[in-house]
C-alpha cells in the first residue's frame, strides 16, 4: 500500500498544477460574468474539496454552531498548505489573508485578487495594516476572513508566538474573534515537504471552531489581553489528552 499511495501522490502532484490554473481561470471568469458572492463562494468551496480528495484526505468539523451570522474573523493555526483547503471545503463562505508574493502567481493571483483575498506584505507593517484598515467595511458588510496569527506555517503542530496584527484588525472593526484549531495537516503535508500523503493511502484532518470572542469595548492597547484570551482558548486543543 505505501508503494500505491507514494505513485498516487506523485501523480496527483503533477497533476495539480493543471487543476490549480482550471479553478484559477474558472473563478477569474465567474466573476466577472456574474461577480456575485455566493458564486465566488461555490467555486472556493468545490476547489477545496478537490483538493482533498486527489490525495485521500477526509475532513472532520466539529463546533460548527459556533460560527457567527454575520462578519468574523477566524484565527487558525498554519502548519500546512492543507490547513487551507479544508478550511475552504468546510468553513465555507470566508475570505484568506494570504501572503503577497502569492499575488504574483500568474492566474492564480489574479483569482485570489477578484475572489477577495487580503494580500498580506508580512516585512512592511504599514501596508498590512492599511489592507486591513479598508477590509474593515466588508467585515461590516457581513463578510468572514480568515487569518493565521503565526504570520506563517510551524514546523510543530503547536502554537508559534502570535503577531498583533489581526487582533488589531479585529478590534478596529469591532469583529469577533473565532479561534479555529487544526489538527492532522502537518502528517499530510509537512511544511518543507512536496508530496501529500505519501506514505499512506489516507488521513483526516480534524477541524475544531471554538466559540467566538467578542472584540467589543477592546482597544487596541488592550490588544496583548486579547491576544492571550484567544491563544489561551487555542492551547488545550494541542495537549495529547485533549481528543
Amino acid at each position: 500500500m505505501k508503494l500505491v499511495s507514494a505513485f498516487r501522490s506523485l501523480l496527483m502532484t503533477l497533476l495539480y498544477p493543471i487543476v490549480l490554473v482550471f479553478f484559477s481561470a474558472l473563478a477569474i471568469l465567474v466573476n466577472l460574468i456574474f461577480n456575485n458572492r455566493n458564486w465566488d463562494d461555490q467555486i472556493a468551496i468545490l476547489w477545496g474539496a478537490v483538493s482533498c480528495a486527489m490525495f485521500s484526505v477526509k475532513v472532520r468539523l466539529r463546533g460548527q454552531e459556533n460560527i457567527p451570522t454575520g462578519g468574523c474573523i477566524y484565527l487558525f493555526n498554519h502548519t500546512s498548505f492543507f490547513d487551507i483547503f479544508a478550511m475552504q471545503a468546510t468553513l465555507r463562505g470566508f475570505r484568506f489573508g494570504a501572503k503577497i508574493e502569492l499575488f504574483k502567481i500568474p492566474v492564480f493571483g489574479a483569482a485570489m485578487r477578484r475572489m477577495g483575498a487580503l494580500p498580506i506584505a508580512r516585512e512592511r507593517r504599514d501596508e498590512v495594516f492599511k489592507i486591513y484598515k479598508m477590509a474593515e467595511s466588508r467585515i461590516r458588510n457581513g463578510e468572514k476572513f480568515a487569518l493565521a496569527p503565526e504570520g506563517t506555517r510551524q514546523i510543530e503542530e503547536k502554537l508559534g508566538a502570535f503577531k498583533s496584527g489581526p487582533f488589531v484588525f479585529a478590534i478596529n472593526a469591532k469583529a469577533p474573534l473565532v479561534p479555529v484549531v487544526i489538527r492532522g495537516a502537518s502528517k499530510v503535508l509537512h511544511k518543507g515537504k512536496w508530496f501529500p500523503n505519501f506514505d499512506v493511502w489516507s488521513r483526516e484532518i480534524l477541524i475544531d471552531v471554538l466559540p467566538a470572542v467578542e472584540t467589543v469595548g477592546y482597544e487596541t492597547k488592550d490588544r496583548p489581553i486579547l491576544q492571550e484570551k484567544i491563544r489561551n482558548e487555542m492551547v488545550p486543543y494541542f495537549t495529547n489528552d485533549h481528543s
